[in-house]
Order: structure tokens, then sequence, then C-alpha cells
């Protein structure tokens, strides 16, 4: 339940603060906002030192976009893909086993033409071409 003083939905202490500054603005108790504790001198959005504007690039080396959570694409913390992004933004589409190559190897290159929608074996074989084998089988 709100603490009231003199009427307004505050405390005390708020009232007496918003009202010194209030006199000195020359505006009205109600029009001043008190953002003790909240706001005060730390940068926030875009002067943030952490500050990526919605883009950021996965350990992978992937471009990822803030979407939101409730995305289909997004991750836990609302951020899908962008290669995903573009891949379905174009009207195709990616079955159970597709991958996305990018066909000049820049994984930041997320251009339409530069996907190809693979099978993971074929992604596997194209990537493991002429890579020597030891007797079991396994990549030197």
């Amino acid at each position: 339940m709100p603490i009231h003083y003199k009427g307004y939905p505050f405390s005390k202490t708020t009232y007496y603060r918003r009202k010194k500054k209030a006199a000195e603005l020359g505006c009205d108790i109600m029009d001043v906002r008190d953002t003790r504790g909240r706001h005060g001198n730390h940068a926030s959005g875009d002067a943030h030192y952490r500050w990526n504007d919605g883009r950021m690039l996965s350990q992978e080396g992937y471009v990822k976009i803030r979407v939101g959570r409730s995305h289909p694409l997004a991750d836990p913390n609302g951020y899908a893909y962008e290669h995903l992004l573009v891949w379905i933004a174009a009207g195709d589409t990616l079955g159970d086993g597709d991958v996305l190559h990018h066909l000049n190897g820049n994984r930041q290159d997320n251009e339409w033409g530069n996907l190809q929608r693979m099978t993971r074996a074929e992604h596997n074989a194209l990537h493991n071409e002429g890579r020597k084998r030891d007797t079991g089988g396994r990549f030197v």
C-alpha cells in the first residue's frame, strides 16, 4: 500500500525532495520525476559500454539479431541467427537435418546469395574433403 503525504502518493521525504526540485524548475510537484536509485548517473541505452544495437556475435562467429523471446527462432535470451532469419524471410524453409552453408566461408556475410541449404551429411563431407584419416577412420 503506497504511503501518502499531504494527499500525494509518495512518502514525506519524496514529497520534500520533489517540492524543492519543482520550485527550482518552476513546475508542478507531480511533473518532477524521482529517479533516485534508478537512473541516476548510470549510462543507459547507446551510451552504455555494452550497448550492441541488437546485434552480437556468437562464440562460433555467427551474427545474432535481437528479435525478442517470443520469436519462433529465438534463443532463451531473445536472439536469433541472422542467416536463418534471412533464409526464412526469403520464403525458403529448412527441413529436419538441413543446415545453411556460407558459400564464401564468411559466417558474417548473410546475404541470401551467399547461403546454400544442405543436409548435415553433405555439409560435413564438404568441410572434411581432403582431410586425412587414420586406420580407425578418425581424422588426423
